[in-house]
């Protein structure tokens, strides 16, 4: 039989992709797709050519602050900014006392260097020419003066190293497992009694590392800053006290942090264990920063090498794993018992 010829269509209308409108799909197609390919959005045509297969939209990348307004990490962040804001203002009496000491020497000796500025020139005229070689007139420190110079500084250095670590701390298994339930009002006694349970014992041991190192040196560094036989033991312990917390949030809160982050993301490549792997080379950061500022306040190479390893291993190894094991509050309730009793019993060595 002979083949019947096929009717032309007629002339259809340009579909509506071709005028950069979406195209409705037939209500049977949408029916037979799986559930999960009904929730999601409609896939586009490629414009231009019909019957294309769309490219599935692109997911939106993930905003790295999670430190928003009414979310717990901002109630968390809150709680340790008044921590920070405490430990920055306990160093006053100490800082006051070394502020009011150097003041007392240079207005001793002001007179002195004001003549001897006025014999090296003794005209108006050279007087004028080299004003910036006249001795200023010595300022008495006051409690404005430490807000302003030390406190903001050291306050805003931990408000950022303190918003990065948490920031980081959210996409590992670190946590802060006791602020997370008492910003919301959720603490139980249960909770206190394990804080303390872990971070007292934990507090004894990171106290041994320091009490060791002055047996050997005589000096842990930050002693000689002032006249420790006359200064009071309560204003090093304050000044300690601060020390421990300024390092834990960047060595131990920060530094550990970010290297969990990155050694449990390239761990198949690494082969490490990513937290004592952190841990370990936060350890080492640590020992190279306070052997360089004691070094720098005129130690030895021994006493700093000494104060520095010991140190580390108490603020960063131990303090550390109990961050890794616990929790941040239970690291940092530890290093303020540890480090607050520390002056105490150097004074008992230092003699």
């Amino acid at each position: 039989m002979a083949k019947k010829k096929k009717k032309k269509r007629p002339p259809q209308r340009k579909p509506s992709y071709a005028k950069g409108k979406k195209v409705a799909e037939p209500a049977e197609k949408l029916t037979r797709r799986p559930a999960a390919a009904q929730a999601s959005k409609v896939e586009k045509a490629a414009p231009g050519k019909p019957g294309a297969k769309a490219k599935p939209e692109q997911a939106q990348p993930v905003n790295f602050n999670l430190i928003r307004r009414g979310t717990l990490e901002m109630k968390v962040y809150l709680a340790l900014l008044a921590i920070i804001a405490v430990a920055t203002l306990l160093q006053y009496p100490l800082a006051i006392q070394d502020a009011n000491t150097s003041y007392s020497a240079a207005k001793k000796s002001y007179p002195t260097d004001l003549q001897k500025f006025q014999q090296k020139y003794k005209t108006a005229a050279e007087q004028k020419t080299h004003a910036a070689e006249k001795p200023v007139v010595p300022k008495k420190p006051t409690f404005q003066d430490f807000l302003l110079y030390q406190a903001l500084f050291l306050f805003i250095q931990g408000a950022l190293f303190a918003f990065l670590a948490l920031n980081v701390q959210r996409r590992t298994d670190l946590g802060t497992p006791i602020l997370d339930k008492a910003v919301v009002g959720e603490a139980k006694g249960a909770d206190v009694r394990d804080l303390l349970m872990w971070s007292i014992p934990f507090a004894i041991l990171a106290l041994i590392p320091p009490v060791i190192s002055t047996v050997i040196g005589k000096s842990l560094g930050f002693i000689k800053g002032s006249d420790f036989k006359k200064t009071p033991a309560w204003k090093f312990s304050l000044s300690y006290i601060n020390i421990a917390i300024t390092n834990e949030i960047l060595f131990t809160f920060l530094v550990v942090t970010v290297l969990v982050w990155i050694f449990t993301k390239y761990q198949a490549k690494v082969r490490l264990e990513p937290h004592w792997t952190a841990i370990i080379a936060a350890t080492l950061i640590h020992f190279g920063y306070i052997y360089w500022i004691s070094s720098a306040a005129g130690e030895g190479s021994g006493t700093s090498a000494i104060g520095a390893a010991f140190l580390a291993l108490s603020l960063v190894t131990l303090l550390g794993y109990l961050y890794w094991r616990k929790g941040l509050e239970y690291s940092l309730l530890a290093g303020v018992i540890a480090f607050g009793l520390y002056p105490f019993l150097a004074r008992l060595i230092i003699k």
